[in-house]
């Protein structure tokens, strides 16, 4: 029974632990150090939802990005949907409660220092069907498809899990 005594409060300290931000935020983009991610620190740098194909596009925006060495780098890339599920389940454990909008991840993200997160879909790079691409909504964390022809936000990463 005394090792028990023991073990609670370093369960405690360890959850603890594991709600700090694994996040450094620099001027222009936002590294996960426990992933080797960079986002770019504005989840809204194209300032409106892109289509992912025909004209003014996703991979339009981010060849641009590249071409300008954004932040100092030409490797952006869309996040795969993965690496939003990462995202918002980290946003989720700092408290998320569906009918408290403070408690959204997009919210939380906010929080913790990105800029420009909306409380909408943003694009992945993992596909669902030949038309479709699944989407990440910041406001519920829910991933879902949505077709390639509506517009959503586009928010690039670079780094690890290509």
């Amino acid at each position: 029974m005394k090792k028990l005594g023991l073990l609670v409060p370093l369960l405690g300290l360890l959850a603890a632990c594991a709600t700090k931000p694994n996040f450094a935020i620099m001027e222009k983009v936002v590294v996960d150090q426990n992933t080797g991610i960079t986002w770019a620190k504005n989840a809204n740098m194209p300032g409106k939802p892109l289509i992912w194909r025909g004209d003014d596009n996703v991979n339009a925006y981010i060849t641009r990005l590249n071409e300008t060495n954004f932040a100092g780098y030409a490797d952006w890339r869309v996040p795969t949907r993965a690496e939003f599920e990462q995202l918002i389940d980290y946003a989720k454990g700092m408290g998320y409660e569906k009918d408290n909008m403070e408690t959204w991840p997009y919210q939380k993200l906010l929080q913790l220092g990105f800029a420009g997160v909306r409380d909408y879909d943003y694009w992945t790079s993992t596909r669902y069907s030949p038309e479709e691409m699944f989407t990440a909504d910041l406001a519920n964390g829910r991933l879902r498809p949505k077709t390639e022809n509506k517009p959503y936000l586009l928010w690039p990463v670079r780094g690890a899990g290509k």
